[in-house]
Formats: structure tokens, sequence, C-alpha cells
């Protein structure tokens, strides 16, 4: 009974619909055909219990979960507890990821970000809570070896990690994109086709450095080099790059094809006896030397919006840059934020256009930004107030068009809508004071409030907490933060929001509109 009052829905507060023309009343929640919620939502409270509140609307919905938890690193920069011990955390963990499980669809995935502190040991739980789930463990590179990195001794430390696990392996596979990242020129394409428009026998084929040499006004390297010296070689390189960008069709490499079929070895073979004549396999193949020819033009893609060279995603992401993500989103939040394009590759490898991405650790919202941008309709949940870089305000933000992060490469413009909401506090609130009070004394002066208005353990006995023990020496020379603790544990921890079953009651304040709004979101089941 304990356990269902805990994870029962619970009533929803404060809802505010944010458009281009700012806060809006929230009147009808949108569904599909189905049912299902057709809405941008971004929720404060509670991790853990706003995902149970979820689960029946969203159970077997949700196409990708990205999450960046806490690293248990002993950091104690954030106002969230970073300081677990290993089973505490994992313990943590292990109940939300749970219950995502049963929130992701049968082909759905789960991305994770962390560092060394709990790699490993998030590796065993997450095999354990989805078996044969594992699909990739990356490795991000996240900084340079520079700055006060270097003070320490030992190796430098720039790499994350990224756990991602499938709910089910095979179904997550069947669907599974390919990804192109931008590459840098690869010199080993370096013929060139000076006359491609001929038929491919009359074709008069030069190194690529000649054609460099001649852009550039000389008439051999030993000019150039004469000219400009030590920079020869990068004007060289320069050219080259820019000539194969303009012309991909006449820049080449050759290969040895891979176990030939017996035509086109035939034709190999006879091509390796006429050395300087370009043979044909199936009006699409050219062979020369007895090697296939591979254009410039097939390993250029577009990628955001630009023309480059590239080479296929790997489990090592070691191209994406972290300068500038600080202030991403026009909210700030010092080496903790993740880069916009990280979260636009995660999404873009994962998820089609309308899908549903969940984030319950948004912190300043980069997940939700970035699937708003991108066309994807999103869940966001967190339990703290960052103030003027608050999740919402990011969100804002990039209603009106925010241009930092990855808006040029998508183009985006602006627009969309989404809707906040508040799980009702109750003893959280108590909790809330508690941890504000800067003495005993506004402990001891908060401690009738906490009696008449919130909801304390049954075994508690308060005349003799309040004249006994409250009084005693050992207790009054506890720091304050253990004296907060303590004040803490009188809290049942099944009150600490309003289940949705109580929200009627009017001691908890709950307005009409928002009774309304929560049976609304939960359809009226219960």
């Amino acid at each position: 009974m304990l356990i269902y009052s805990l994870f029962d829905h619970k009533a929803l507060t404060n809802w505010k619909r944010f458009t281009k023309d700012g806060e809006q009343e929230v009147g009808e929640i949108k569904r599909d055909e189905d049912g299902t919620i057709r809405e941008n939502l971004i929720i404060k409270g509670n991790n853990l219990l706003a995902l149970h509140s979820l689960k029946k609307q969203f159970a077997g919905k949700i196409k990708l979960i990205y999450i960046d938890p806490p690293y248990n690193t002993g950091n104690d920069e954030f106002k969230y507890n970073d300081n677990f011990n290993h089973s505490t955390w994992l313990t943590f963990m292990k109940n939300r990821l749970e219950i995502a499980k049963e929130l992701l669809r049968d082909d759905g995935v789960i991305y994770i970000s962390i560092d060394h502190h709990e790699n490993h040991y998030l590796k065993v739980l997450c095999d354990e809570i989805f078996q044969n789930g594992l699909i990739q463990d990356i490795v991000v590179e996240s900084a340079a070896p520079a700055g006060f990195k270097l003070v320490n001794p030992g190796p430098v430390k720039v790499t994350e990690y990224i756990l991602v696990y499938a709910k089910n392996k095979q179904k997550y596979i069947s669907q599974e994109k390919n990804l192109f990242v931008k590459g840098k020129y690869p010199i080993n394409y370096n013929q060139y086709i000076k006359n491609i428009e001929d038929n491919y026998k009359k074709w008069e084929i030069i190194n690529i450095k000649e054609v460099a040499i001649e852009k550039l006004g000389f008439s051999s390297l030993e000019e150039l080099k004469n000219k400009y010296g030590e920079i020869s070689d990068i004007l060289l390189n320069t050219t080259i790059e820019k000539i194969a960008l303009e012309k991909p069709g006449s820049v080449f490499t050759t290969y040895k094809p891979h176990n030939p079929a017996p035509k086109l070895k035939s034709i190999c073979d006879e091509s390796i006896k006429n050395k300087d004549e370009i043979f044909i396999y199936n009006d699409k193949y050219y062979v020369l030397n007895g090697r296939l020819i591979a254009f410039y033009s097939n390993k250029l893609k577009k990628i955001d919006g630009e023309i480059v060279p590239s080479t296929h995603l790997t489990n090592l992401w070691n191209d994406l840059t972290w300068s500038g993500v600080s202030s991403e989103g026009g909210v700030m939040l010092n080496n903790a934020k993740k880069p916009e394009a990280l979260i636009k590759r995660i999404i873009e490898l994962s998820t089609e256009k309308y899908d549903i991405v969940l984030d319950y650790h948004l912190g300043t919202g980069t997940t939700c930004a970035v699937a708003h941008k991108m066309g994807r309709q999103y869940i966001g949940i967190e339990q703290l107030d960052y103030g003027e870089n608050d999740s919402i305000v990011r969100l804002q933000n990039v209603i009106n068009g925010d241009q930092s992060g990855i808006s040029k490469s998508v183009n985006w413009q602006g627009g969309g809508d989404f809707i906040c909401f508040e799980l009702a506090k109750w003893n959280e609130t108590a909790k809330e004071k508690i941890l504000e009070c800067e003495s005993l004394e506004e402990l001891e002066a908060f401690f009738d409030e906490m009696y008449d208005r919130y909801f304390l353990n049954y075994n508690l006995k308060i005349k003799e907490f309040k004249e006994k023990v409250l009084q005693e020496k050992n207790f009054r020379n506890l720091s304050l933060d253990e004296q907060k603790k303590i004040f803490i544990t009188m809290l049942d921890n099944n009150q600490m929001y309003v289940n949705k079953t109580e929200m009627a009651d009017k001691k908890f304040g709950i307005s009409e509109e928002d009774q309304n709004l929560t049976n609304q979101f939960y359809n009226k089941e219960e």
C-alpha cells in the first residue's frame, strides 16, 4: 500500500502554454487518433514520481530517451546530490531506468552520458535491466588537453562515455541508420581526369598536384617552393582540396576489388595487360590497371547544409566542438551542458520526425531545445530551478528563433509551442523550507508549522522530540546540515507530492482549473 501511494499519479499544477506570443492558458491537451498526447511537455518535480505519472499515458510510446544523470563524482557544484556511495547511486539509477524501459517503444533506445567514475558499474546495471540490449559504448572527446587539466599528474582526462541500450535489440537494429560525419580530404584521391566530358577511352589522366600547381600560376612544384618556401605545401594542399570540391567527378583513386565476380576479374586481368587503357564493367564501373576507379564525388555528402568530404560515423566521437557550449540557448551552465550538436547526432541516429524524445534529467533543457528545432515531440523532467538559466527560458528562446547551437544547420526560424506544469508539492515544500533555514533557531521556529500543516512519519513522537531531542546537547552540537537531515527524516516520504486521488481536498489548495487539466492529462482514467 505504501508503494502504491508513493507511485500513485500525482496532481498537476501551474499549467502554462508558451508560444511566440508568450505565456498562454492551457485549454485542451491535444491528442492523436489513438489517444496519445501530442504536446511538448516540461514537467517540474521529482523525476521518479513524474516517470510513474507518465506511465499509463506514454508506456511503449517513447522512441528515444537521452539522460545526462549526476556522475557521482564527488563534485558538489550542483544542487542535486552528486556524491552518492556506489550502492546508493546505483539504486537511484535502477529505480528510474526500470520505469524508463517501460516507457520505451519496442524499437526504442536509451542513450546515457556518463564518465569514468561510474561507467562500468552503470554498464553492469544496464546489462541486467536491458538484458541483451547493448548497442554501443561510445567514447566522446569532450575537452582538449589544455588549461587547468594539465596541472594534475598522469594522463589528461578528455573523454566521456555514452552507453546505448535498446529495449529490443533486434527491432532496433532492423531500423538503425548509417550516419556520415564531416571528414578530411583523403590524399589518396590524387588522380585527375582533364577531359571527363569525353568518352572514357579518351580520358587524359594526370596527378591532381599538376592541376593545382597550374591553378596557382606556376609551371612546376620547384618553382612554387622557391616562391613560397615553407608555406608552399599548405598552399598546394588547400588548392587541391578546392579543386576536388569544384570538380569531384574528375578526381579519383583506385582500389582492388574484393572477391570480384568472374567477369570483373577477367576485365581486371585484361586491364593489367593494357595499363594505360580504361575498361568498363556493367556500364558504370571503370577499371584502370586492374583496379576499380572510385570518384571523389562519392565521398561527398551534404552535412549540416554544406557539401563536404565525409566518413562513416564510428563509436569514437572526436569531431564535435564543445567551444561556446556553456552559453548555447541563451542560458548559462559551466562544465555541465552538452553541445546541441551532440544531441542532434543522437536524435538523427535513432528517431524520425514527430517521434517522442524523453529526458528526465533535463537540466537547462538542451535535449528538448534540440528536439524542438528538429521537429520531434519531447518530454523533459527537471526538479531543480535554474532561474534565468532554466529550461523554460531556453525553450522560449527557441520558439523566438534562437540562432545558437544547431539552428543554422537545421535552418531553424522559430515557432512551435510547449506546455509546462508541476507535480503538486506538499511535503516537498516543507523539505524546501527546511533546507532554506539558516540557523537552528529558524528550524525550531518552523517545527510547529511542520507539525500542523504537513504529513509526518506515523511513529514520530512529537512531544518527546520537541521537549527533549531539540534540547539535547548532542543534537544542538550537530552541524546545521545534520540537523536539517534529521528534520527531513521526520517527513512522510509518501506524501511529498499530492496524489491525484486527493487533489479535491481543499487543504491542498489545488484550483478547479488545475484539477480539470489533471483529469484531462490522465484522460480521466481513475
